[in-house]
């Protein structure tokens, strides 16, 4: 590791510090029972297995993992400046089908297998480079989750092929809008073993993305990966938690442009004015440097850099409006700020005009709502102005609405609509989004047990 590396070390005992004086004692609960039921399905999954409980292993009281997802898909994409890309119109359906063991003292296990009928895969591009726009949802059969773990005394770990959300999902995350999930073969701890805290770390080997086993390149279909995440949450904290994190990514050679070390900290939590208003906010800082597994010619220009999000909202009786700045930094010469591994349909507009960020940076201010409309319905969206962190030259405009609505425990629906508008706006070397225009909607329906 190197000078920055080590110094990311030390900021990050110092962030931890403030939390761990709190701590008054350790607590490693209680021995694992003998039998301990994994989660719950719907009733109507907890029906079929009922059908299990004769023999000795209780297997009724493990889970059924069954999901169908439905989903059209049309994107559009022009240009300003340049010829643009053909549209893309998809019908897709996603499968996934497993069973989670119940706990025997402690020890479980979770197998998953995920299938992507892409219904109409001649009509759309589904893996990145030139031609139609991209719909990222390929045909795929995947071993999706196969993992073996023990939880007990106020830990759990996990060993094998999982699903990792961490905080927000800003770094690391299942991407779990598209049909196909990224996930990670890694082993990991999380502890409450002190008390009010909380205590992650992951070692990851392999990161399986979202592209799937049928495409003809490595980079698409995983990387090779050395990788290490650290996070602490205090939950005592006044109105919400205090939390710290440190990411040290080699991604091997096919990511090394996006690999580097990552830390921060941030406070999110709601402040209670009374039984119907509340204010939910978010603060958080990270700083981001080259490690051993960058890129030559990153580590030879060297970077520092930034990332700032502050959202403050109000909520009232189930609505919520608020409005948000986030900035990720760029050296300006060839790196932005790099989340390779979140998920990024959360962040930055549903249009992923952003998915890389310019080497220019990029700053995002922002105004989401969310609110319950007659029947069960939900409708939420966003509106979004970018521009570059150097200079602050416009890069564009989006506009996000979507309309939701859970019919029963075990059907829901979603209808979204996204406009990013690039059309006017500064081209900062290094993001072919710009001066593009991107419509997409997607009609989605769900099932599962």
């Amino acid at each position: 590791m190197n000078k920055k590396t080590n110094a990311f070390l030390a900021a990050f005992a110092i962030l931890s510090a403030g939390s761990l004086s709190a701590v008054d004692f350790i607590d490693f609960g209680s021995a694992p029972e003998e039998w301990t039921a994994a989660p719950k399905n719907t009733a109507l999954g907890q029906k079929a297995l009922s059908y299990f409980d004769d023999g000795p292993i209780p297997l009724d009281q493990g889970r059924i993992i069954f999901n169908e997802r439905f989903r059209y898909e049309h994107a559009s994409q022009s240009a300003s400046t340049a010829p643009g890309r053909p549209s893309s119109t998809a019908f897709t359906l996603r499968t996934r089908i497993g069973y989670e063991t119940p706990k025997f003292h402690g020890f479980y296990g979770l197998g998953e297998f995920e299938n992507t009928w892409a219904m109409n895969l001649s009509n759309y591009q589904s893996l990145p480079g030139p031609g139609k726009a991209i719909i990222a949802d390929p045909r795929n059969n995947q071993l999706n989750q196969l993992f073996l773990g023990y939880s007990g005394f106020n830990s759990d770990f996990k060993g094998g092929r999982q699903g990792i959300n961490l905080d927000n999902q800003r770094f690391v995350g299942t991407v779990a809008w598209r049909q196909n999930d990224q996930t990670f073969d890694a082993v990991r701890l999380t502890t409450k073993v002190i008390k009010d805290m909380w205590l992650s770390y992951t070692y990851n080997w392999q990161v399986n993305r979202i592209f799937g086993v049928y495409t003809n390149t490595t980079p698409q279909e995983r990387f090779q990966s050395q990788s290490h995440f650290v996070n602490l949450h205090y939950n005592k904290a006044p109105f919400g938690k205090v939390g710290a994190y440190f990411y040290y990514l080699d991604l091997g050679t096919s990511g090394a442009g996006t690999s580097g070390s990552t830390a921060g900290i941030f406070y999110d939590g709601k402040y209670k004015i009374d039984d119907d208003w509340s204010l939910p906010f978010r603060a958080e800082y990270a700083f981001q440097v080259e490690n051993s597994a960058t890129a030559q010619a990153q580590r030879n220009q060297g970077f520092w850099l930034n990332y700032y999000h502050a959202k403050l909202g109000a909520a009232y009786k189930g609505q919520t409006v608020g409005l948000g700045f986030e900035n990720l930094g760029g050296n300006g010469v060839n790196r932005g700020f790099a989340t390779p591994l979140a998920t990024l349909h959360k962040f930055n507009g549903w249009a992923d005009a952003f998915l890389a960020t310019p080497t220019t940076g990029l700053r995002d201010y922002y105004i989401y709502h969310k609110n319950p409309l007659p029947y069960g319905f939900t409708l939420l969206g966003a509106i979004h102005y970018f521009t570059d962190a150097k200079e602050g030259e416009m890069l564009g405009k989006e506009w996000d609405v979507g309309v939701s609505k859970k019919f029963t425990e075990n059907f829901s629906g979603l209808v979204k609509f996204a406009y990013f508008d690039g059309n006017g706006s500064a081209t900062p070397v290094g993001n072919g989004a710009i001066n593009n225009n991107f419509t997409k909607l997607w009609v989605q329906f769900d099932f599962k047990l």
